[in-house]
This record gives C-alpha cells, structure tokens and sequence, in this order.
C-alpha cells in the first residue's frame, strides 16, 4: 500500500466521538472530527503493534489542532462494544515537535500525547509555549491539560508578558479567551524561588498568583522587593503591575498572624557631583 493510500486508511479509521473544546483540543476534536495523519516519507502500518510510524514532516491533525514532527508514533486499539471504532489513544512525536492552533504554538523536541487523559507532555530543548501575548518557557518538561486549559512548565519556568516577567521552579498557566476572543494566558501561578521582575522593581517571594486582566500579583513567604538600590522585607506583597503601585505587608491579610516590614533604604552618594555654581537658581 503506497503512502497516499495509507493516509486515506488513517482517515477512515482513526476517528472517534467526543464533545468539541476550545483552544488546543486534539482530544476533543472539535466536533468528532477524525485524525489525519500525513508523511512525506510515507506511513508504516505494524499492525501486530498496533502502531502507524509517520516519517519525515509528519503530521497529525484534528479539528484545529496540528501535531507535526519529525517522526510521529500513533498507537491505535479496537473500539468498545458492537460496532466500535479503531481509536487512537496515544501519540509519540520526536524531533522538532511543533503543536499548533490558531491561536497558540508549543515547541519541544519530544512530546507524549494521552489522548485518554487529554495531556501531553513535551521535553527536549525549546520548550516554549506562544500565544498573542504571552511566552512561557521551561528547562525540564511542559505539560498541556486539555480539560482544565492549562499549562504547566517546570524547571527554571519564566512567563513574559509585555515588559513583566515572573520566574519560578513551577508555573501553572491558566488559558482563556483574551483580546478579540483570542487565546491567551487569564492567570498564572508560581511556586518556588518565585522572582518577579517589572521595569520599577525585582519582588521575590515563595509563592505568587498573578491575575492578566487586572494586572495584580500577589507574592507570599519570604518577600523581598527591591527597586533601585532600596530593599523591602515581608511577608506579603500586592503589585499591580498597570498601576505601577506596590505595597509590601508584615502577613497576608485577615491571616490572624503577626509580623513586621523591613526596610533598607540607600542615601544618595556623597560623592555625587555637586550643582553648577554658574547654573541660575530661581528668584524666590
């Protein structure tokens, strides 16, 4: 069977019902559409396996959602009860990962995709997710959750949105519908070593939740915010980042604890050079 033909079988049979999803839905396919697989060094069919290996600029496609690879690994089972469908209930892909949406695009060199449990899991360099208006990066693994639209980066994670950046061990990023109904990131969550930077100031802390469409962040645990060469201690920290204020506590509100705010703050030099003598000072 040439490589076109098994394209046309991989369409045929490779479908299966589910409930539509917004953003990145390969799972849920949009509709009950079917998987396209496509190749250009064509389709391998190892049916005892029960695998199709994809070579060369492979791609996997449903609904809105495009997997391409350099190497994609399908495994497919028998459909349950009278009547059922071959389904696939897994996806390899190795080499250039690349999951695309119209809205969003995730990079990796490897990736491992559950259609069961609508997740998959990317690893390898260049692991980055980009939407309209945000990045987010990881040095150890992304992991997509389709149901709950979230994504969640490990390892040196950063998010960048604007001029705003927020670093942590973990991020967990909320997706949802943004600016003209486009895909972007609602809310993120960072746990461990969390470092908040914004073109005013640098804010660390254990914890932070940042809300996009209000621009606050709030940051607890050991807080340090520091802006020019002053530094702050505490236990709880409220930036707003379209605002430009922020405010530093000794605990979280209505917590019932106490504690107390620290605050280092540098004097100008000595040595900085004194007024022009020349220059005109203005009438009183």
């Amino acid at each position: 069977m040439t490589a076109h033909r098994l394209v046309l079988a991989a369409l045929l049979f490779l479908g299966w019902n589910a409930a539509s999803a917004q953003n990145l839905d390969f799972a849920s396919g949009g509709n009950g559409a079917p998987v396209e697989i496509r190749a250009e060094q064509g389709l391998e069919l190892v049916q005892n396996a029960k695998q199709i290996i994809a070579r060369g600029n492979a791609r996997a496609s449903r609904g809105s959602t495009t997997l391409a690879a350099d190497v994609i690994l399908a495994h497919y089972r028998d459909g349950q009860g009278a009547g059922g469908k071959t389904e696939i209930w897994r996806i390899e892909a190795q080499g250039h990962v690349v999951i695309s949406t119209p809205t969003q695009t995730i990079t990796a060199e490897h990736g491992d995709y559950n259609i069961d449990k609508a997740a998959v899991i990317l690893t390898g360099n260049n692991l980055k997710l980009t939407t309209a208006t945000d990045t987010v990066t990881a040095r150890d693994s992304l992991e997509y959750l389709e149901r709950t639209q979230q994504a969640v980066a490990r390892g040196d994670a950063l998010a960048i949105h604007g001029t705003d950046r927020i670093r942590a061990n973990v991020l967990t990023a909320t997706m949802g519908p943004g600016e003209q109904g486009k895909t972007s990131i609602r809310k993120i969550r960072a746990d461990d070593n969390v470092v908040l930077t914004t073109p005013r100031e640098t804010v660390t802390g254990d914890r932070g939740d940042y809300i996009v469409e209000s621009g606050i962040v709030t940051l607890t645990g050991s807080v340090k915010m520091t802006r020019d060469n002053n530094q702050l201690d505490g236990g709880y920290a409220i930036v707003n980042l379209k605002s430009g204020v922020s405010r530093l506590l000794p605990t979280p509100p209505g917590s019932g604890t106490e504690g107390r705010v620290k605050g280092t703050f540098v004097p100008q030099s000595k040595n900085a050079p004194a007024p022009d003598a020349r220059t005109p000072r203005p009438r009183p």
